[in-house]
């Protein structure tokens, strides 16, 4: 069984892409730490996102870690994402910031951000990249230029050595 356990940025990022349900394409199931949920339930929240967390499906589920993460540099949601992944041996932890990632992998964690998840999802032909990419970049998602045009490349390298029009 995979099992992943998330952060706020990737379902944040996947709802407001309407994308969300490639994570039960790629995984079994995803478990969202309790601080996450806090995020994600922000009186600001999209409504797309506070409509999908009063409404979770089946392959979510939200768990209070027994132990949270040490790293005081890192956010709540994060430090909590981070413990449960170790505490749950989960296959993969979703997260976008540059330092929480960091953190994890140095914990011995498998990490994969909104746009690993996106380029796995394309690969398995459950998205057409380019288009989902262009709805990402019109969120205040945070991508450098060159990372852009770097998966644009590799997705349509893969496209064309697959046959797939997509």
């Amino acid at each position: 069984m995979s099992l992943v356990v998330s952060d706020a940025g990737p379902v944040h990022y996947l709802l407001l892409c309407g994308v969300i349900d490639v994570i039960p394409e790629l995984f079994d199931s995803c478990v969202i730490p309790a601080a996450v949920l806090g995020e994600l339930s922000h009186a600001h929240t999209p409504r797309e996102i506070s409509s999908w967390i009063q409404n979770l499906p089946s392959w979510a589920a939200i768990q209070i870690p027994g132990q949270i993460d040490t790293a005081k540099h890192l956010g709540l949601g994060e430090r909590e994402a981070i413990g449960l992944a170790i505490e749950l041996k989960a296959n993969l932890l979703l997260m976008d910031d540059r330092a929480a990632r960091r953190a994890a992998i140095q914990r011995g964690l498998q990490v994969a951000g909104t746009v690993g998840i996106l380029e796995r999802a394309a690969a398995k032909g459950l998205l057409n990249l380019p288009e989902v990419l262009h709805r990402l970049l019109r969120t205040n998602f945070r991508i450098k230029t060159e990372a852009v045009g770097d998966l644009l490349e590799r997705d349509a390298t893969r496209r064309r050595l697959t046959g797939s029009g997509e």
